[in-house]
């Protein structure tokens, strides 16, 4: 994903939070940012231990901080609840991903859960074998997209 990122400008502290592919999505910016000598901190994800210290690292900051995350689909999903958890609105963070994104398809019959590429408009339920047609109906709940029977 090649994204163009700009600075949020107002801002008075930055944050970058990313894996070691997302630190290199983010580094044009990291380095605008660096000569407009404005403050910001990185962390960098390494794996599920560190996000427990990068949870805390996010609920210890200050009002008017900007959150710029980048990681695979699955971690960033990970990183966005533990930026919402910390109390960040969608206004004061923006995310990069990349990778190939998966999924949740909730069936509408059983109500299992299945798996899928992000590509993909039909799909056999796991549970029931229920060929479903995803929806654009998304619980969040449920981190889920509804799965309806698909028309034949």
């Amino acid at each position: 994903m090649s994204e163009n990122i700009t600075p949020i400008p107002g801002k008075r502290h930055y944050l970058f939070c990313a894996d070691e592919k997302g630190m290199k999505l983010l580094q044009p910016l990291i380095d605008g940012i660096k000569d407009g000598n404005i403050s910001y901190e990185i962390q960098i994800v390494k794996d599920n231990f560190s996000h427990t210290l990068i949870s805390e690292w996010l609920s210890m900051q200050k009002m008017g901080s900007f959150l710029y995350a980048a990681a695979e689909w699955n971690s960033l999903k990970h990183l966005k609840l533990m930026a919402e958890d910390a109390g960040f609105s969608e206004e004061e963070a923006h995310y990069i991903a990349y990778g190939k994104q998966q999924i949740q398809v909730f069936c509408c019959r059983c109500h299992g859960i299945s798996v899928l590429e992000k590509s993909q408009i039909e799909r056999n339920c796991d549970h029931c074998g229920l060929l479903l047609e995803v929806s654009h109906h998304y619980s969040k709940l449920r981190d889920a997209f509804l799965g309806y029977v698909a028309k034949l």
